[in-house]
Formats: structure tokens, sequence, C-alpha cells
């Protein structure tokens, strides 16, 4: 059923966003230029993986019907996921386009980062609770 297309996708973004966020933490203990790129390319792809999954959530959201529920915020798995995702792709600009900014506040970068995984994960919980996993 295309409905079950979220299931297969919604792993990446959780994965590769989270993964670039670890790769910042330890490109800042260590200043790797490696690490540094890493974080890069697979915030890339997260980014990416987070619209792509964003779309299959609508898709499934036709079955669920959740979404636009009145309710708290906090507690629309939705509204969460997108909330993150749009966060991480103003943390993906700001590394791409403002890169002095990264360097020169790099600990209220990486606060804000983790801030942002925490509310990722949260959300992420959110669609488990809703799917009967959790």
């Amino acid at each position: 059923m295309i409905t079950d297309l979220h299931l297969l996708v919604l792993h990446f973004p959780i994965a590769l966003l989270s993964t670039a966020v670890a790769f910042d933490y330890l490109y800042f203990f260590t200043k790797q230029e490696g690490l540094n790129q890493a974080s890069w390319w697979t915030m890339f792809f997260g980014v990416i993986s987070s619209v792509v999954t964003i779309g299959t959530g609508f898709i499934s959201d036709t079955l669920y019907e959740h979404l636009f529920e009145p309710g708290p915020l906090l507690q629309n798995h939705g509204a969460m996921q997108i909330i993150a995702s749009l966060l991480f792709i103003f943390m993906f600009y700001v590394k791409t386009y403002r890169k002095e900014y990264v360097l020169n506040h790099n600990v209220i970068y990486l606060g804000f980062s983790g801030i942002v995984v925490l509310i990722f994960f949260y959300g992420a919980h959110l669609g488990a609770v809703l799917s009967g996993r959790a």
C-alpha cells in the first residue's frame, strides 16, 4: 500500500541528520577536516531525505488524518517533524553559506544542533506512539 512508503523511508533522515550532528561534535573536538566534510554531505542527504519523508508522511496522513487535529503542537508527530526538518534546513543553510558564523560561534551552533536533534527524536517517538510501536 502506498501509505506504507513512509515506514520505509522515515529512518533515513533520523540516521543521517543525527549522524551529521555527531560529526559536527567530533569535528569541534578534533579539528579533522574530513569530519567537517562528512557532516556536510551527511546533512545534505539527510535534508533531502527529510523532505521526501515529509511528503510520504502527508500521503500516510490520508489514512490516519492526525496532522491537522486540534490539540497541543508538542503532541503532534507531523508538526514536530516538520518543525525539526525546517530547523535542520536552516542549519544546513548556515553551514553552507555562513561558514564564518559556525566557526566563530561553534558552541552556540553545536548547542542549537543538539536541541534540534532532541526535537527530531521526540517527534520520531511521537510517530512510533502513533503507529502503535512504542
